[in-house]
C-alpha cells in the first residue's frame, strides 16, 4: 500500500511543501490556464472567486514591496486570488433582484464563498505540484487589501484574499509539524485536547523548527516558537485597530458578515 500511495495523488499531496526559494524560470500560458481550470473543478457553491495573474514585472515588483517578500520576485507566476461578489452580484441581479447580497449581513453565503475559494486555491496548488512546480501561499492579499484594490483598481465586491506563488523549486524543505491525526479525527463525538496534549505538540514543533533554525531563516526571529506564536497572536491595541479598520473596509467592499 505504501508504494501505491507514494505514486498516487495522495503521495503528491502528502509530499507537498511550501517553497520560499524559486529558480528564475518561466511558465507558459497553457500551463497557467490548466492550473486555473483545475482550480475550477473544485466543489463550488456560487463560483464567487476570481484570480488575477500578475505578469507585468512592474506590478510584480510593487506587489513584492507591499508584501515584503523576495519570493514574489523569484516565482514564475504570481496569482492574486479574490473573493468575487461583483460578478456574483451581476448574475444574481439577472435572476433574482431581491437577492441575499442586498441584505445587511449574509454570514452563511459569505463563509461558503470563502470556503469554496479555498477549495479553488487548493486545486490550483495541487495542479501546480502535478506539473512539477512548487508553491507558496501568502496572506498579505487580505491584510493589505486596500493597497491591492488601489493598485489594481478593483471594483467593489472584488476582495483580495491570498497570493499564490508558483515556480520551479530551489529548495527541498522538510515536512512541517502538524497535530497528530488522533487529535484531528473525531469519531462519533468531539474530544477536547488536554494541557498535556498541547505541551507535547508545542515541544514537537519547537524541536522540529529549531533543528533547521526555521524562525530565524524565514521570519528573522531569534526567540522560541512559543514566544513567536504568542507575539503573532497577541490581541494588543495595534492589532485591535488593524482588525477594526479591516472589518470596516471589508464591509465597504461588499463583504458583510
Amino acid at each position: 500500500m505504501k508504494r501505491r500511495i507514494e505514486h498516487s495523488t495522495i503521495g503528491l499531496l502528502i509530499s507537498r511543501r511550501s517553497i520560499r526559494k524559486f529558480r528564475s524560470t518561466a511558465i507558459d500560458e497553457d500551463e497557467v490556464r490548466l492550473i486555473v481550470e483545475t482550480g475550477q473543478s473544485a466543489p463550488a457553491y456560487f463560483q464567487a472567486y476570481s484570480v488575477i495573474w500578475l505578469r507585468d514585472r512592474n506590478l510584480v515588483e510593487k506587489v513584492a514591496a507591499i508584501c515584503g517578500s523576495e519570493a514574489i520576485k523569484q516565482a514564475a507566476a504570481t496569482f492574486l486570488v479574490c473573493l468575487d461578489l461583483n460578478r456574483l452580484g451581476i448574475l444574481l441581479q439577472k435572476v433574482s433582484p431581491d437577492n441575499f447580497l442586498k441584505l445587511d449581513t449574509y454570514p452563511g453565503e459569505a463563509l461558503l464563498s470563502i470556503f469554496e475559494t479555498g477549495l479553488f486555491v487548493e486545486n490550483m496548488i495541487t495542479a501546480s505540484e502535478a506539473l512539477g512546480y512548487g508553491s507558496l501561499l501568502l496572506d498579505c492579499g487580505l491584510f493589505e487589501c486596500e493597497m491591492f484594490v488601489e493598485l489594481l483598481k478593483l471594483p467593489s465586491g472584488v476582495i483580495p484574499l491570498v497570493l499564490l506563488l508558483v515556480g520551479e523549486k530551489d529548495e527541498n524543505p522538510p515536512a512541517r509539524p502538524r497535530w497528530s491525526v488522533e487529535k484531528i479525527l473525531h469519531i462519533d463525538a468531539y474530544r477536547q485536547v488536554s494541557n498535556e496534549d498541547v505541551e507535547r505538540y508545542l515541544a514537537d514543533v519547537e524541536k522540529t523548527l529549531a533543528s533547521e533554525n526555521y524562525l530565524m531563516k524565514y521570519a528573522n526571529y531569534k526567540g522560541s516558537y512559543r514566544e513567536y506564536l504568542a507575539e503573532r497572536t497577541a490581541a494588543d491595541k495595534e492589532v485591535k485597530q488593524l482588525y477594526e479598520r479591516l472589518s470596516s473596509y471589508l464591509r465597504k467592499r461588499g463583504l458583510r458578515v
